[in-house]
């Protein structure tokens, strides 16, 4: 008897799964970056929403990339990694539908809690539309011109150096990041939580003692006072003005955080379950008050002793600068290794803190030159201080010292001109060339104020000895952009002279010309230059340069500056 053969099972069909295109692999993995530090800080993201088109009134089609949560914060989401030069096409339309969005916020809520239910689940029946806080981030891999951002001002910017700033500082405090980033989203403690309930002014009470100001030895108006504070409290309160953070570059100081610490720290307190005994360094605001077991206003003025008092702070975001002391501080961090343990030395313990309250009127450019001196004046002995962060200090204090000028000059070069970008300017940027080398042995020699080989010589200003004279800060900058220019003309004609594939940085090409030596070695030998009065225009210097695409740069090492300098000079100027 024969078997009959066997149907074969049909096989199901399946939709092709879409081939991603090299940029949606970018973007996606951009988009992960972004989602990890939210989630890390404590933030949910709402399902179902992301890239779902909507049209709010009936006429704005748009969507949105991601949308997180936190409480009655609610963060939407644009990623992008539109070019530089095309950011305005992308954004301007953007600005319509935004500016209606912010204008129209709770019709636009009740909208979208309507169209999208899994909005509507993640946020706590306690918040009405009129105690949920909304912000937009504009997420962009690429630079942004601040131009651009001016013409959408409501709207908060992740740009990729801040996103980079925050994954550093998420990974090493975890959920205690979420302070800083309330800060960046523009949000005070009254908008965030349960606070929007609270009709009340948000003040801290610290019981501590005032050090009369005849015995500080600080400026007049300036109040020192120590207490002991739990950590929680400060880690709620307090800010660190970090160097690559998002605040103006010019105007920050201190060193990244640094995870490995932070957790050494930390191991350190759940092993030994006890504080540290040395003290924490911070500024108070101008708003602290002191005030007696009464609650009455001290008279600082007439004391003659320490004293007991009441240290009234405002209970607010980054209000206290943490000047010394932040890993110790930080490693109390909400989340992360056996948080329930930390937990509880995050309430009960004390940490004994000194802080400097500044006088009311202060102006925040004054502030910043007092704690980056304070902060130099604590570290300038220590090892770990490094000559770069120096330089940022001195250009807050001092900037007509040497260095400082050298450091002003190099952030012109790294913003125009064919150096522009090449320069590290984030702790990321593993790639670039580092400035600290250059600024010392490079810039600060070429762009002192005397001597026939800087190019205050040649400078034709008929003022420029009020730079001496009266320093004179607007003169200054006139002084620096000259300086740029001439460099960029003659490292322009560089550029022009070599392969272009040579302009390059990258560690990994031996056939790089961007290099702290070859750097040097080009600025010395424009200083040569100036003396034997060979400086000319682009043209000039691109004929002498015939050739140099040749020239062996490979035979010069590290430092060997000098060397290279006079070898360039004597076969393509002399």
């Amino acid at each position: 008897m024969n078997k009959a053969k066997a149907t074969p099972p049909k096989k199901s069909k399946k939709g092709k799964r879409k081939k991603l295109t090299p940029e949606d692999i970018a973007k996606n993995l951009y988009r992960k970056d972004v989602r990890d530090i939210f989630l890390k800080s404590g933030f949910r993201r709402v399902p179902g929403i992301s890239d779902r088109e909507f049209f709010f009134r009936n006429k704005f089609k748009s969507d949105f990339d991601d949308v997180f949560i936190y409480k009655n914060i609610i963060i939407f989401n644009e990623y992008t990694l539109t070019k530089s030069s095309n950011i305005s096409d992308h954004l301007k339309p953007k600005k319509i539908i935004y500016d209606t969005v912010l204008e129209n916020k709770d019709e636009f809520l009740e909208y979208l809690l309507e169209k999208f239910p899994t909005l509507k689940d993640e946020i706590e029946s306690v918040y009405k539309l009129s105690d949920l806080r909304i912000v937009i981030l504009y997420c962009s891999k690429n630079d942004v011109d601040p131009t651009y951002k001016d013409i959408v001002p409501d709207i908060k910017f992740f740009d990729y150096p801040v996103l980079r700033y925050f994954k550093v500082v998420t990974d090493a405090v975890k959920l205690s990041a979420k302070f800083e980033m309330f800060k960046f989203l523009g949000l005070e403690n009254k908008d965030v939580g349960e606070n929007v309930f609270k009709n009340r002014i948000f003040k801290t009470d610290i019981k501590g003692t005032i050090l009369p100001e005849s015995h500080s030895n600080f400026k007049k108006g300036f109040k020192v006072v120590s207490f002991y504070i739990d950590p929680e409290t400060l880690l709620t309160h307090s800010y660190v003005l970090r160097k690559q953070g998002w605040r103006d570059d010019d105007e920050v100081y201190q060193r990244m955080i640094m995870t490995k610490k932070i957790i050494a720290i930390r191991r350190h307190l759940l092993k030994e379950e006890r504080v540290f005994i040395n003290n924490i360094i911070v500024t108070l605001p101008p708003e602290t008050k002191i005030k007696d077991e009464d609650g009455n206003t001290v008279d600082t003025k007439n004391l003659q002793s320490t004293q007991p008092v009441i240290v009234e702070i405002p209970d607010a975001y980054n209000v206290i600068g943490l000047i010394d002391g932040q890993h110790r501080v930080f490693a109390y961090h909400e989340g992360g290794e056996r948080d329930e343990e930390v937990k509880i030395l995050r309430k009960k313990q004390n940490l004994l803190v000194t802080g400097i309250i500044y006088p009311r009127n202060i102006l925040d450019t004054d502030k910043i030159k007092f704690e980056a001196k304070l902060f130099l004046e604590i570290n300038s002995n220590q090892s770990n201080a490094k000559s770069d962060l120096k330089q940022s200090i001195s250009l807050i204090l001092n900037p007509f010292a040497g260095d400082s000028i050298a450091k002003s000059l190099i952030n012109r070069l790294n913003f125009t001109g064919p150096l522009a970008n090449k320069f590290e300017k984030h702790f990321y940027e593993n790639d670039k060339i580092k400035t600290t080398s250059v600024v010392s042995y490079g810039l600060r020699p070429i762009i002192k104020l005397s001597g026939t080989d800087s190019f205050y010589h040649i400078w034709s200003n008929p003022n420029k000895s009020d730079l001496i004279d009266k320093k004179d800060e607007l003169l200054l900058k006139k002084y620096v952009e000259f300086a740029a220019s001439e460099l960029n003309i003659f490292f322009s004609a560089f550029r022009i002279s070599i392969a272009e594939n040579r302009w390059t940085s990258n560690p990994k090409d031996p056939n790089k010309t961007l290099s702290t030596t070859i750097i040097n070695g080009l600025i010395i030998c424009f200083r040569k230059l100036i003396e034997e009065n060979k400086i000319g225009d682009l043209a000039y210097y691109q004929k002498k340069f015939t050739g140099v695409d040749k020239f062996n740069f490979k035979e010069y090492k590290s430092s060997q500056y000098g060397s290279l300098a006079r070898k360039l000079f004597d076969q393509f100027f002399a």
